[in-house]
């Protein structure tokens, strides 16, 4: 079994154990509505005699039986509503709950897969599995500006690095804003350490948590991906759709441009990527710890102008927060 098949079906599987989770869930619920409010399960059965006598009628040729019963079970509805919310109850305490609304856990709307199929099938075949656990550590709501001087300002940007890291926070929030009225591109540049990948790893949880598709790579894998496409042949068709995803996606994020080894073919590859995605209107990421002068000399002119000429440039300053942090601890 190739590896995007048995992807597929352990995925397809999960969604039949996500749904039958929440079926039993919302029977464990209901017995305990069964049990503290006695009058709620008579109500329950008086719907289902009603519609049992309502049947019978409409075979005997009573045509009012249905419209009868359609005005008992509202009257009943209300009845069990009232009693639920009286008791201390949501009123949608009973509903079946669902893991993705939009696909009713299915993994599908329609014949197309749904956008949480297409998120998790992307964790899976770009080895990036564990993110999701990442991204409730690194998200907005941890994150800190303490890590970031405001004593010295930069002799470039006249700010500190926490007058510019309330800069690009304040963008970063605006983009996520503005995401799906407005297409934009960001290249995220500046030394070791200082939050880049944090940073995007922030966005991309922000923009998951809205239902978008973002697909999440290391200038390594990237390449790794685009060499194996250029060399199937048909023969790795787990790598068919993480390539479609690379060009199709909602965001596609980028860390670490720079450390791939460099040649002609990953600068084909990757003036190919971003321009692609611009066409198309896609949001792009990139991270990487290259100034602007090295982007430009590690890169073809194309590339340098196409990032430069369309992508909003947010540089981070500051001291490497790693060593902050380690510092921290052995003086804790």
């Amino acid at each position: 079994m190739h590896q995007e098949d048995y992807h597929y079906s352990r995925l397809l599987r999960e969604y039949e154990e996500t749904r039958a989770r929440h079926l039993h869930e919302q029977k464990q619920r209901r017995d305990r509505i069964y049990e503290a409010l006695p009058e709620f399960a008579r109500l329950d059965r008086q719907i289902a005699e009603s519609s049992v006598s309502a049947a019978r009628a409409a075979l005997d040729g009573d045509t009012a039986a249905l419209e009868r019963l359609t005005d008992t079970n509202r009257k009943i509805s209300e009845q069990k509503q009232t009693l639920l919310c009286s008791a201390g109850y949501p009123a949608d305490y009973l509903e079946l709950t669902y893991t993705c609304p939009d696909c009713k856990d299915t993994g599908f709307l329609g014949r197309e897969k749904c956008h949480c199929f297409k998120q998790a099938l992307t964790f899976a075949l770009s080895e990036t599995s564990t993110l999701p656990h990442l991204l409730e550590k690194e998200n907005f709501s941890t994150f800190s500006f303490s890590y970031y001087d405001d004593r010295t300002a930069d002799s470039t940007l006249q700010l500190t690095p926490r007058e510019n890291m309330h800069k690009v926070v304040t963008d970063a929030n605006r983009f996520i804003e503005e995401f799906d009225e407005k297409s934009r591109s960001i290249l995220i540049y500046g030394n070791t350490g200082v939050g880049k990948t944090f940073l995007t790893n922030c966005i991309a949880k922000a923009l998951l948590d809205t239902a978008h598709h973002v697909v999440y790579m290391t200038s390594h894998g990237l390449f790794e991906t685009f060499e194996a496409h250029r060399f199937d042949h048909g023969e790795q068709p787990e790598q068919s759709s993480l390539y479609h995803y690379i060009f199709n996606c909602d965001l596609l994020i980028i860390d670490d441009l720079g450390t791939e080894l460099s040649n002609s073919f990953t600068n084909s590859m990757l003036y190919t990527c971003i321009n692609e995605r611009h066409l198309r209107g896609k949001s792009t990421i990139i991270s990487t710890n290259l100034s602007l002068e090295q982007l430009r000399d590690r890169y073809s002119e194309r590339i340098f102008s196409r990032i430069t000429g369309n992508y909003t440039l947010w540089k981070l300053i500051g001291k490497d927060i790693r060593v902050l942090k380690r510092m921290e601890g052995s003086f804790s």
